[in-house]
């Protein structure tokens, strides 16, 4: 069996395409979404409607949620620009997927269960924490309290790693829309100009990162079409 792991659309239908245009040539048996598919991007309607398509389990991440409520949750912004730039985003958002589409996000799992993985946003238990390569293992121990999967795969900090913690396999599949050029500690900006997810086989636990490029002016072109708010801000993170 092979599963392929798609996580971090962030409202990104341009590069979800290129991910589902590589994932076809690959004999998927099973797709699993980690969360986080409409936020953040000018295709948020877009991104919804290929993930009905494909009708596969979807994890509920911290963005979807934040999509559903305007609530910052356990991150809040101090920077008062950004964090408005991001409510202006999320609005806009919310208007764009119309009632439908907020309610298909509503029924979202909070973790989905593929043989002897556990599929999650961020860990097991939250879809906000941050578990990274150079996390402390006792924070890692704490996440994975009460878990008996033999690996736990997640999305969230847009990154693709592996890390072995005593019997688990922890890994997170990267982002399909928003890859981040990473220098810890944590820094979002700028966007990489690929798209990224994971192949796993339940069996083996074995896992496959992809890297796939997509067409950034694709994406750019449809955010100027839909007056996609804060485009300038927006678009100079994707500019080389």
């Amino acid at each position: 069996m092979r599963v392929a792991l798609l996580s971090d659309m962030h409202g990104n239908a341009a590069a979800f395409r290129a991910a589902l245009g590589d994932l076809e040539q690959r004999d998927i048996d099973l797709i699993v979404s980690l969360g986080d598919v409409a936020q953040g991007g000018p295709q948020p309607f877009e991104c919804i409607e290929l993930l009905r398509e494909l009708d596969c389990p979807c994890v509920f991440g911290n963005s979807d949620d934040f999509l559903l409520t305007l609530d910052f949750g356990n991150d809040p912004v101090e920077d008062e620009e950004r964090k408005e730039r991001l409510l202006e985003t999320a609005r806009w958002s919310r208007e764009q997927l119309g009632a439908d589409g907020l309610e298909f996000l509503r029924g979202f799992q909070p973790t989905v269960e593929v043989e002897r993985i556990l599929c999650c946003h961020a860990t097991p238990t939250s879809n906000e924490d941050v578990i990274l390569p150079s996390t402390a293992p006792e924070e890692v121990d704490r996440s994975l309290a009460g878990v008996a999967a033999d690996a736990v795969a997640a999305g969230h900090v847009h990154l693709q790693w592996l890390r072995r913690f005593d019997s688990t396999l922890w890994f997170c599949v990267g982002s399909v829309g928003l890859v981040y050029e990473h220098k810890e500690p944590l820094d979002p900006v700028p966007f990489q100009l690929w798209s990224e997810y994971a192949i796993v086989s339940p069996e083996s636990l074995s896992v496959e990162f992809r890297r796939i490029s997509f067409d950034v002016e694709d994406l750019l072109g449809a955010a100027r079409a839909k007056d996609f708010p804060n485009y300038e801000t927006w678009a100079a993170m994707w500019q080389r």
